[in-house]
């Protein structure tokens, strides 16, 4: 009964060691969301000076990090003033939240859920791990 108990545990800790938790908040609302690591996160704007498409994709590992940004180049050098190499910086960012806005509208996808705003702001806080 013992071992049962203990190999219980350790299953359950191991299961906990793969959990994300992320709580969303934006116009009003709050969602809690229980994520693997390796799920797909993304946020989908456009850029307001250039109006271009603008896709960041991440994952929530043990921070919200391996970002990559896919966007036209001149979107990319309002961002960077063309001085260095937009996705080698994204790459090495790692976040417990993040927070997004915008006046013409964007969506955060997390897991198979999508949250869309306009003329506001999305926040993402990796409650789990610590």
């Amino acid at each position: 009964m013992a071992k049962a108990r203990l190999l219980l545990l350790l299953g359950a800790g191991l299961l906990l060691s793969f959990l994300r938790v992320v709580e969303v908040e934006g116009e009003g609302e709050r969602a809690l969301l229980f994520l693997l690591p390796f799920q797909e996160a993304r946020v989908e704007f456009l850029n307001s000076v250039t109006g271009k498409p603008v896709l960041l994709e991440f994952r929530p590992l043990w921070r919200f990090q391996g970002f990559r940004a896919y966007t036209d180049p001149e979107t990319e050098a309002y961002y960077t003033g063309g001085a260095y190499p937009w996705n080698e910086a994204l790459a090495r960012e790692r976040r417990k939240a993040l927070l997004y806005c915008s006046e013409a509208g964007l969506a955060l996808r997390l897991g198979g859920r999508w949250f869309r705003v306009e003329k506001g702001c999305l926040r993402a806080r990796l409650l789990f791990p610590p």
